[in-house]
């Protein structure tokens, strides 16, 4: 009988702690909201959202993507509490990047497959790019291939009907491979993802980050979200004042400085106006910007104003620098972007308009590329990159780079 109690006994603590430690691991489970770009297949989206959940203590939500970070954070951390989330990772299959080439008996395809990782308490973001190849024989009518629209891997294009079967057959072979190496390269991504130092969303720490990277509209949404009564968001706003002072400081100097960078010295010195009026703009700053503005109204190659550019541009916050990048872009093409990436070394400019603009200014476009690529080269003294986009998930329609060696950007075509 005492034998068969302690047997009880030693069941039951057993018991005892597979449902602590289910609780544990349920508690420890983060939310990943887990959302496509471009022509990725229901089946194949489906796949993805799968292997996202098998990660360990990981629960992913479908979601549409809002957009950029600052998007991200007002929807999943700011918004609805049903809404939020710890971690967002967008997949995208820009249409525009697929490559066909062929000859007489085959079909080739190309394209890239991007992944953006964000974890909504740090703001950290991981972005990786994978390329893919694929190819398939045709026995007679490859021209007709061509024909048949980009969107091959989110439906049955044609239906069987409108073309040959063979060529309907090629399609539907290489669609079935090419997501299949889609969904293979998530998977190699997630094995050394930094998916798993996403914890439990802590708003305060975003708050936080956002301060640090000078965007005070978007940390004064959590701070609303939080409830402006805690007294942690009071502490953090208190502590956060004057760097909040400074960002919006940083960001009229930053849009100086992309006027001056986008021949617009009339523009600029409205900027530089409005920067002298703000509570953190340094007086000794603003005067030494001034006297390049009236000795030289127009910007020519290595004129001073690169060197106010020079020294000014790496000490400003990422808003500041993406206020800088908008005003360039605006004054040299006349008109704004609809969004500017900064990631690493990059800049990428997305503008819907930007290809009815081209026709008639293609020479203003190029200049602003290539001095945001020179900008970015000189924010992280590094060699830089920059593209132009009509689209989030499109193919850039131009491309520059600058390196700290170069005397003038690299401007082209993809």
């Amino acid at each position: 009988m005492i034998r068969l109690f302690g047997r009880y006994i030693i069941a039951a603590a057993l018991m005892v702690a597979l449902v602590i430690s289910a609780g544990v691991a349920e508690a420890d489970e983060v939310r990943i909201g887990v959302g496509t770009l471009g022509p990725i297949s229901p089946q194949a989206m489906y796949q993805i959202e799968e292997l996202v959940g098998s990660q360990p203590n990981v629960h992913e939500i479908p979601i549409v993507p809002p957009g950029d970070v600052d998007a991200c954070v007002k929807r999943f951390v700011a918004g609805e509490t049903d809404d939020h989330l710890d971690g967002v990772m967008v997949v995208s299959l820009p249409t525009d990047k697929f490559v066909t080439k062929n000859d007489q008996n085959e079909a080739t395809f190309s394209g890239s497959y991007e992944i953006w990782l964000l974890n909504l308490t740090t703001l950290a973001e991981d972005r990786h790019a994978f390329t893919f190849q694929d190819s398939e024989p045709v026995v007679g009518g490859v021209a007709a291939i061509l024909t048949i629209p980009a969107q091959f891997l989110n439906q049955a294009a044609g239906g069987g009907k409108l073309i040959s079967s063979n060529v309907y057959q090629a399609y539907q072979s290489v669609q079935n491979r090419v997501e299949a190496k889609l969904v293979g390269a998530t998977k190699l991504y997630l094995a050394s993802s930094p998916l798993g130092q996403i914890g439990t969303i802590d708003p305060l720490q975003t708050a936080q980050a956002l301060i640090d990277r000078g965007d005070g509209d978007t940390a004064l949404a959590v701070f609303k979200a939080v409830g402006s009564n805690d007294p942690r968001v009071k502490t953090l706003m208190a502590a956060g004042e004057g760097k909040l002072k400074r960002a919006e400081s940083a960001r009229w100097l930053g849009k100086t400085l992309g006027a001056m960078a986008g021949d617009n010295p009339e523009q600029a010195g409205e900027m530089l106006a409005s920067y002298e009026k703000s509570s953190a703009a340094e007086p000794a700053r603003a005067q030494a910007i001034r006297r390049v503005l009236a000795s030289y109204p127009h910007q020519e190659a290595h004129s001073p104003y690169a060197a106010v550019i020079d020294s000014d541009v790496p000490s400003l916050d990422h808003t500041a620098f993406v206020a800088m990048l908008t005003q360039l872009f605006s004054d040299e093409t006349g008109t704004a972007p609809d969004d500017v990436i900064v990631s690493g070394s990059a800049v990428s400019i997305q503008d819907k308009d930007s290809p009815k603009g081209m026709k008639s200014h293609l020479d203003a476009y190029a200049r602003a590329l290539g001095r945001s690529a020179y900008a970015m080269s000189i924010k992280c003294g590094c060699a830089a990159s920059a593209e132009l986009q009509s689209e989030v998930a499109g193919a850039p329609l131009l491309r520059a780079r600058f390196e700290p060696s170069f005397k003038q950007p690299e401007v082209g075509l993809p």
